[in-house]
């Protein structure tokens, strides 16, 4: 049954990864914070059996990294972009190629639905994934909702050096510093999701188009001598 469990870019950038990151925020905030010394906690983790780091953490991570992702997708949503979408538009060059490949499928490779659907992304999704096109727009996909989550994290952490330092100047700085550094992340989030979609419309065509360049060399030719 294990050997049947898959797991995509998406659980291990946007699940583990996220979820190693905000234990290593806790960990952080513990010893500058609270009743344990580096010494006493690397001690502590020394004694862990390897068992357990070897099965239980990363399972336990890839949890703590489910719960923390509905909370970094509202943030973002509510929060980021209307407070900061200004700073993490998207690139006009990717935004153009979306459109121009957009209105080509929409126009001649929907078949019957041609004209009909507004905006060919998710068939166009499913068709690639279901035929196994191309791989390329996951590895975007994941790194979009780990900078995503990198930008929930970094103000979360924040607020909580502002309220356990005891200190109104390191509170300012320390939400000040996060806020800066969730708007680089959010800005590259957005960078890699601008990606996405280019990549599945270029992945749909390629399979849909007829290339035959040998016979367009032959239809541009000029006549020969005698042949008019």
């Amino acid at each position: 049954m294990i050997e049947r469990i898959r797991i995509s870019l998406w659980d291990v950038f946007s699940f583990f990864l996220t979820g190693f990151l905000a234990a290593a925020a806790i960990v952080v905030l513990v010893v500058a914070y609270g009743p344990l010394s580096p010494r006493e906690l690397a001690d502590a983790l020394v004694q862990v059996p390897a068992a357990v780091v070897i099965v239980a953490a990363p399972l336990a991570l890839t949890l703590f990294g489910l719960v923390i992702e509905p909370f970094a997708n509202y943030f973002d949503r509510f929060v980021m972009k209307a407070l900061f979408g200004w700073l993490i538009r998207p690139k006009a060059k990717h935004s153009d190629e979306e459109e121009i490949l957009a209105e080509e499928i929409k126009t001649n490779y929907l078949g019957s639905l041609c004209g009909k659907i507004s905006n060919p992304y998710a068939i166009c999704k499913d068709c690639v994934e279901t035929k196994q096109l191309s791989t390329t727009f996951m590895v975007f996909l994941s790194r979009y909702g780990f900078y995503r989550n990198c930008a929930f994290l970094s103000v979360a952490s924040g607020i909580a050096v502002a309220i356990l330092s005891g200190s109104r100047l390191m509170s300012i700085v320390a939400v000040i510093a996060s806020v800066v550094v969730a708007v680089v992340f959010k800005r590259r989030a957005e960078d890699f999701y601008s990606y996405m979609a280019p990549t599945v419309y270029r992945a749909f065509l390629i399979d849909k188009l007829k290339w035959s360049p040998h016979q367009q060399n032959e239809d541009a030719a000029p006549p020969r001598r005698g042949q008019a």
